[in-house]
């Protein structure tokens, strides 16, 4: 008996969460909330006591909520929070309303109403807050998911609430249709903004899924039923619906309209609602291919934006998971505006919930970004995509073989692991652009079928910040391609074929992809060549090697990190004319003019007073100003372009760093005051090089800093995002950067284990925080051999064992599978 009676509440308890997964309105199971007690919040958590009536008992609850909206609700014992709940009378609340209360916190005012009975049980509305203007304003951003814009002038505008996406002429998409079919894009909770004209106009008919509206000019009354409210406007009636399968809300101006959906014959009986020409009234269940339609008398200007919400409740596999989340934590880092901890985020940004780390290979995170499917009018060709639509990430089986990090924290493996789930599917995950199969897409773009595409500068710094040690096959294949046939629009291309090529024969030994990018790579060099100065001793570059949409005149034409690139592509190209060809004039006179440039960018670049080197030479804007960029920067300290002395990168980390570090990275062009997807923002991929220099100067706490950022915002959103807002901690664009998921394996690649590799053999210089000691990697590829590498301790290397014996590096031609232990000392 007691087995059937567990089974049957589970089941029960499965069914009312799967319910509210599908609702913005909270209601207490199959009962009827007949008063609100009392509300408050305790520790962040909004709680609620409430009355029930059920089979004719009363019943007292309490239940806590991660969000005012009353996401995640679970009983408690008792309500323990300072109450703060009061009836009120002086909110616009019209319709199926019960009663109208008031919450006060910290100053604000937050209404809900409690609706009445639809016959099996009783809803809390939305929250609002009353705006100085007097107006109304629902409460409910943090729920959207997803964004489209209908706009017409036609007299019956139908707009579909599930739809699919396809491939079209890259980089457009097609929306089409829905089939009904599991990769239908939908929700079960709407809000939709309408500006509809209606001058000229007597009547407006709107249709919603669940209740449909008729608007008057002569009485400017929105009617329903036997409800109605006022909308006055001169030429436009402008109002907000938010609806899910149990109720629709209509806010417009001072006012709010309230109706029950799903009325069973009961409450229709009790209600003696007028449902003449509201059939929607009788709809009972979820419309399953819902959609929007307005009618009118002539051509209209209709404009409508909807957003598809999510739900209440998490999905079943994440509440499954979330039962195995462990109870013990650690804290790892904080600031002011986000906690990281070994398994659970928490972030001033976003909000609650939380998201949670179940273990190395499951992630819950509610679904936070907002997608678009229409480009913004802007000239960037701005818009966010998602390539998975889920609250619960899962490690795919296939990771296998790629690298393997084991760690103490869950949240630094799981975040690996993540960043290798971004590999696999920018190589397999059917996102190749035709002709590019098994290659990287910079990013997983659009849609299957519909990815970013080769590009040049994405796949060398790919390659040289950890790719060609991850996934060297793939490393090859992606580079000799790029440099033939890849996208290219950097004012640094040139230089990125050399640098690329060279980096990837230092970490795989193969010396095919030179000999067959041979003569690209001649070609290159000639128009660098073309584009050197010789009387200011550099190469033309009109933007930073992070940049390819706007001008840069502080830089006065030299722009630092185009001009490390140049100098990195002449030192590259003289070592392969060399191996290629044995010395000769060619590769004598690109090694001096690299030595050269290298000394003029130490020389020109490098401002004492501002303690780092400027975005452009003397004589620029950018030298006088103090003009920092980060990508330049990165390049400059980073020990691949031997240009910093050390004394050079101490400074940088310890001081000049802070002219652009922000709580969520380090800010790519922050003296710069227009705001696009470049300027404002973090990119991940240009911290490769700071992370770098922190394992070169110990620095563990700006690495832990760097990893913390990381790990934050790729567990928030299961993902590598393109752009993160510093100010505001967002993230937006394309989904699926490979660069970004790159740049996180460089920090652990080249920061806490802190690679390098040359000529002569590969090097660890490990910098290991406290919090991550322990760690191991497994299947990391270096030449033709796999390693497994393994630390123990914190703080400087004692030693570092190969295959049993002590060495200073790992000898370069390696074949076969090695161990190797570092052993750390404080």
């Amino acid at each position: 008996m007691e087995i059937r009676e567990s089974y049957e509440t589970r089941r029960r308890e499965e069914e009312y969460r799967a319910a509210l997964e599908k609702s913005v309105h909270y209601f207490s199971g199959n009962s009827y909330i007949t008063e609100l007690r009392k509300m408050g919040y305790d520790q962040a958590k909004l709680q609620v006591e409430y009355e029930t009536e059920e089979s004719g008992k009363q019943i007292i609850c309490s239940a806590a909520a991660e969000t005012k909206t009353f996401f995640d609700t679970k009983a408690t014992e008792k309500f323990s929070a300072k109450n703060s709940l009061f009836k009120c009378e002086d909110v616009n609340i019209y319709g199926d309303i019960r009663q109208i209360y008031s919450l006060e916190n910290n100053g604000k005012k937050t209404v809900y109403g409690l609706t009445e009975s639809d016959g099996i049980q009783n809803y809390i509305t939305i929250p609002y807050v009353s705006g100085e203007d007097g107006k109304v304003y629902e409460d409910i951003s943090s729920h959207r998911i997803w964004k489209r814009e209908f706009s017409a002038k036609t007299s019956d505008l139908d707009c579909a609430l599930r739809f699919r996406i396809a491939p079209d002429i890259w980089p457009n998409i097609k929306i089409k249709e829905a089939d009904l079919s599991p990769e239908d894009i939908f929700a079960h909770a709407y809000e939709a903004i309408f500006d509809i004209e209606t001058k000229g106009k007597k009547q407006v008919e709107i249709q919603l899924p669940y209740q449909t509206f008729y608007w008057n000019s002569d009485t400017e009354m929105l009617i329903c039923g036997k409800y109605q409210i006022e909308i006055k406007c001169d030429e436009k009636l402008s109002f907000v619906a938010v609806f899910d399968q149990y109720v629709t809300e209509i806010i417009a101006g001072d006012k709010v309209l309230v109706l029950l959906n799903n009325l069973t014959n009961e409450a229709k009986e009790i209600s003696v609602i007028d449902i003449s020409g509201n059939l929607g009234k009788i709809r009972v269940g979820e419309n399953n291919d819902p959609h929007i339609h307005v009618v009118t008398e002539k051509e209209t200007e209709t404009e409508i934006t909807v957003y598809g919400l999510r739900g209440l409740a998490y999905s079943k596999e994440a509440t499954e998971a979330l039962r195995r989340k462990k109870s013990e934590d650690r804290l790892i880092f904080a600031n002011d505006k986000f906690k990281v901890y070994d398994n659970h985020v928490e972030d001033i940004c976003y909000g609650k919930p939380d998201a949670y780390i179940i273990n190395s290979e499951e992630i819950v995170s509610a679904d936070r970004i907002l997608e678009e499917f229409q480009w913004r009018k802007t000239k960037w060709g701005d818009m966010t995509r998602k390539s998975w639509r889920t609250d619960k990430w899962t490690a795919d089986r296939n990771l296998k073989k790629y690298p393997i990090l084991k760690s103490s924290s869950d949240i630094l493996s799981a975040t690996w692991n993540l960043a290798m789930t971004v590999f696999d599917r920018c190589t397999d995950g059917g996102y190749a652009l035709p002709g590019q199969e098994h290659m990287w897409q910079a990013g997983l773009f659009q849609c299957k079928g519909e990815g970013f595409g080769v590009w040049l500068r994405d796949s060398v710094h790919i390659a040289m910040r950890g790719g060609s040690l991850i996934d060297p096959e793939t490393a090859g294949r992606s580079l000799l391609y790029a440099i033939k046939k890849g996208f290219d629009n950097g004012s640094d291309g040139p230089a990125m074929g050399a640098v690329g090529l060279w980096d990837y024969y230092l970490a795989t030994g193969d010396r095919s992809l030179l000999e067959d990018g041979y003569d690209v790579l001649r070609e290159t060099m000639t128009e660098i060549e073309n584009r050197y100065n010789e009387e200011k001793g550099l190469v033309r570059a009109e933007q930073s090697t992070s940049n390819d949409a706007f001008p840069e005149p502080e830089n006065a034409g030299y722009s630092l990190g185009s001009e490390c690139y140049y100098m990195k592509a002449y030192d590259s190209m003289a070592k392969i004319e060399k191996l290629l060809h044995g010395e000769n004039e060619n590769s004598k006179k690109w090694s001096k003019v690299s030595e050269q440039l290298r000394e003029k960018i130490r020389e020109e670049y490098w401002n004492d007073e501002a303690g780092y080197f400027t975005s452009g030479p003397k004589g620029s804007e950018a030298y006088e100003k103090q003009i920092w960029e980060t990508s330049g920067e990165e390049a400059a300290l980073w020990d691949k372009f031997q240009i910093a002395t050390p004394k050079q990168r101490r400074e940088i980390l310890n001081s000049g760093i802070h002219t652009a570090m922000t709580p969520y990275g380090i800010r790519l062009f922050p003296h710069r005051k227009e705001r696009n997807h470049f300027v404002g923002p973090v990119w991940p991929v240009w911290e490769s090089g700071f992370a770098s220099a922190a394992a070169e100067t110990q620095n563990k706490e700006l690495l832990l800093t760097m990893l913390a950022q990381q790990m934050r915002t790729a567990v928030l959103h299961k993902n590598f995002h393109e752009v993160l807002e510093a100010d505001t901690g967002k993230s937006w664009r394309w989904p699926g950067q490979l660069w970004h998921a790159c740049g996180f394996a460089a920090q652990v690649l080249y920061g806490i284990l802190g690679i390098s590799y040359d000529e002569q053999g590969l090097r660890f210089q490990p910098c290991v925080p406290e919090a991550f000691k322990g760690l191991e990697i497994e299947n990391l590829n270096y030449q033709s051999a796999k390693l497994t590498v393994k630390t123990s301790g914190v703080g400087t290397v004692e030693y570092v064992i190969f295959d049993g014996e002590k060495v200073d590096f790992i000898p370069y031609g390696l074949t076969g599978n090695h161990i190797v232990h570092i052993k750390l000392k404080n």
